[in-house]
């Protein structure tokens, strides 16, 4: 076994990461090491799906680690990350990092990767626009990136039009490297996509029962943290403050749940979309370091997650 390693666990929202990792905890000296954003944030718990973390007797990391409604980005994370792994390495643990939030996700794989999270409305905006206007669009304000990007390639134009309005530089300025912190294993896990829609839409109707709502209530007593959460559009947060503030009939409450589900939906492709392509990035970077790396994706529709743990175990070889 290599003595030091991470386990990286990721994929879309309500892919099931979270029993994943507790499941890999009862076989495993593990500590789990959360990349999800709404899990930084100490008052955000019902409506981002927060495990329980604190009765559980696997050790975690950088689950409520802010109590304000403030940005941590994908470079301050990963430096976090530089500190954290020695730590759990010298206990003779094996870090686990969970999480779908991809830029933070990404952040250990390359460096200099110092890009603001962009704001959702703006992606479906350049989204719904086709791919000849954005890279005409993009050759204006960048013809270096444009250059390096397919016409027809959508996803790579609107990503890189989001770093232009999001930061105010061009995207040919941030130069991704590819340093991983260390070895790794990169698991991605998937569902079919009728089961995960179905699973997500159980999810927000479990989580308006456990409280959302109420919780949403208590946030709003700051008007920082309405700031915040509208401008960040964390997924539900907003539709739900908007209903609270009268931006929706009393009576279309039905409505508000449909959309939050629907926006849920939305992230989750977004979010596969992403991983896929991050996955491939890894893959053809790797071969250029001397590190031991697995990458591998699992669709949880189709093996159970037993299965998957004991061919993980295979390939560590512990």
């Amino acid at each position: 076994m290599l003595n030091k390693f991470v386990i990286i666990i990721s994929g879309s929202t309500g892919t099931g990461k979270t029993d994943f990792a507790q499941k890999l905890g009862q076989i495993l000296p593990i500590e789990i090491v959360n990349a999800d954003i709404g899990s930084f944030y100490k008052q955000l718990t019902i409506g981002t799906a927060k495990p329980d973390w604190q009765s559980s007797t696997i050790p975690h990391h950088f689950f409520d680690i802010l109590d304000q409604p403030i940005n941590w980005t994908a470079p301050q994370f990963r430096q976090e990350l530089k500190i954290l792994l020695p730590q759990i390495w010298e206990r003779g643990n094996i870090p686990v990092i969970v999480g779908g939030s991809a830029f933070y996700i990404q952040s250990f794989f390359y460096k200099n990767y110092e890009l603001l999270l962009p704001d959702q409305d703006l992606i479906a905006k350049l989204e719904m626009q086709s791919s000849d206007v954005l890279w005409k669009q993009l050759h204006t304000i960048d013809a270096q990136r444009a250059e390096q990007i397919n016409p027809q390639d959508q996803y790579r134009l609107v990503r890189a039009l989001a770093i232009w309005y999001t930061q105010g530089q061009k995207p040919s300025d941030f130069a991704q490297i590819f340093d991983p912190l260390s070895h790794f294993y990169f698991i991605n896990l998937t569902r079919d996509r009728e089961q995960l829609y179905s699973m997500i839409n159980q999810r927000v109707d479990m989580m308006m029962q456990a409280g959302w709502l109420q919780e949403v209530q208590t946030l709003m007593i700051d008007q920082s943290w309405i700031d915040f959460l509208c401008k960040k559009k964390m997924i539900g947060y907003d539709d739900l403050i908007r209903y609270q503030l009268g931006h929706f009939a009393e009576q279309d409450y039905q409505e508000v749940l449909n959309l939050i589900k629907q926006r849920t939906r939305n992230y989750a492709k977004r979010q596969i979309t992403f991983l896929k392509r991050l996955i491939h990035n890894v893959q053809k970077d790797s071969s250029n370091v001397q590190k031991s790396t697995v990458l591998q994706e699992y669709d949880l529709t189709q093996v159970d997650i037993d299965f998957i743990i004991q061919d993980l175990l295979c390939k560590i070889s512990v």
